[in-house]
C-alpha cells in the first residue's frame, strides 16, 4: 500500500501545471513572513508577484553597485 501512495504522489508531482498569463501571474498576491528588528515576532507582508520581483531586482542592482564600487578612492 505504501508502494501506491508514493507511486501516485510521484505521478502527480510530474503531471504538468498550467502558467497563468504573464498579467495573472504579476497580480497574485504572495504573502511572506519578515523578522520585525526588536521584537521575536515576524510580520506578514503581502504583495503582488510583480511588486516582489521587482523589490527583488532593487534589491540585486543595489548589492551590484555596492560590490563593483572601488574600496580605495585616490585624491589628487
Amino acid at each position: 500500500m505504501r508502494h501506491i501512495v508514493m507511486a501516485l504522489g510521484a505521478f502527480c508531482l510530474a503531471l504538468p501545471v498550467q502558467a497563468a498569463s504573464n498579467d495573472e501571474a504579476g497580480e497574485r498576491m504572495i504573502c511572506k513572513y519578515r523578522q520585525e528588528t526588536g521584537t521575536r515576532f515576524k510580520a506578514k507582508v503581502c504583495k503582488t508577484a510583480a511588486q516582489w520581483e521587482e523589490m527583488a531586482e532593487n534589491n540585486r542592482s543595489g548589492l551590484k553597485e555596492m560590490v563593483d564600487r572601488p574600496q580605495i578612492e585616490i585624491r589628487k
